[in-house]
């Protein structure tokens, strides 16, 4: 007789689940676990003080996932209390929580909290930060915050997500097929398709689920190689068009600097994940695989 197999169940809070990587979190992680999914609606990450005394009321956790973060790049510039209270302040608040519980907390930064001047090669962990927009400080000043208060922390920067939920990339292309776009040849990211990222993760809770121990820190968590915007919008185009036996506009190339943006961006922002990699043994594709496989799941009448 076959002994009973016991399945221990995690209870995890995740916040952001209507965001572009929060639902995609939420969506994989409720399979094998009991979460506790909240957004704006929720609970208000604007008041520390009643975030905390919701979260502290919440019954027993085994991992925090914070999936939260204002990233409205050009609001942020004009809000920066708000993007502060977000990407900062709650990060601290659900830190401080996951350090009295003793459970791990995962956190999600980005590629913006570099500055892309004079690079050329992709930016690692060891490298210094230095934001150029009020975005990239408040993200920045939320990983130090998670770091400095939550003993157990995974910290993981990603960058220039893409899928076909919410605003991104893609699907502000999509609605704008009928003209060309004028989109940047100088900036160079590593594109990376949210549900990938997602999966990615969702191993790590896995483990995490499984007692493995792991290095605290913070890891680059994204694909292989590099493209810019331009590069990237003609791959969609061209793809768009062969799929649909149209012709969808050729984006239109154009320097970074010719947009009349409040916010700077980083001309050059791409990560590199050897150290995610060689840590946890799991790779993402490359940006280019990554998109072949995304567009090739994609339905007609999308």
């Amino acid at each position: 007789m076959k002994a009973a197999i016991h399945k221990t169940t995690m209870r995890i809070l995740l916040t952001g689940k209507h965001g572009q990587l929060g639902w995609e979190l939420h969506r994989q992680l409720e399979r094998d676990y009991e979460v506790i999914a909240v957004d704006r609606e929720d609970i208000d990450l604007l008041d520390s003080r009643f975030l905390a005394s919701v979260i502290r009321r919440l019954p027993k956790l085994g991992l925090i996932v914070n999936a939260a973060s204002y990233t409205d790049i050009e609001q942020a510039e004009r809000r920066p209390f708000i993007a502060e209270a977000i990407n900062s302040e709650a990060a601290a608040v659900l830190a401080m929580e996951a350090d009295f519980r003793g459970i791990p907390m995962i956190h999600f930064s980005t590629d913006y909290v570099f500055d892309g001047r004079r690079r050329k090669i992709p930016y690692r962990e060891s490298d210094t930060p230095n934001p150029v927009s009020v975005y990239g400080w408040s993200k920045l000043e939320g990983e130090k915050r998670v770091q400095s208060i939550a003993e157990k922390h995974l910290i993981f920067r990603i960058s220039s997500q893409y899928g076909t939920r919410r605003k991104n990339f893609f699907t502000g292309l999509l609605n704008h097929q009928d003209k060309a776009s004028r989109v940047a040849d100088d900036q160079f990211i590593s594109p990376n398709w949210t549900p990938l990222t997602a999966e990615a993760v969702a191993e790590m809770v896995k483990r995490l689920g499984q007692g493995e121990a792991f290095p605290w820190g913070v890891y680059h968590l994204s694909g292989g190689g590099s493209t810019t915007w331009y590069e990237f919008a003609r791959l969609i185009s061209e793809k768009i068009s062969d799929w649909w036996g149209g012709s969808m506009p050729l984006p239109i190339p154009v320097s970074l600097a010719k947009f009349k943006t409040v916010a700077k961006r980083p001309k050059y922002s791409v990560l590199d994940p050897t150290h995610f990699n060689n840590t946890f043994q799991i790779a993402l594709p490359d940006w280019r695989e990554q998109f072949l496989r995304f567009f090739g799941g994609l339905q007609p009448n999308l």
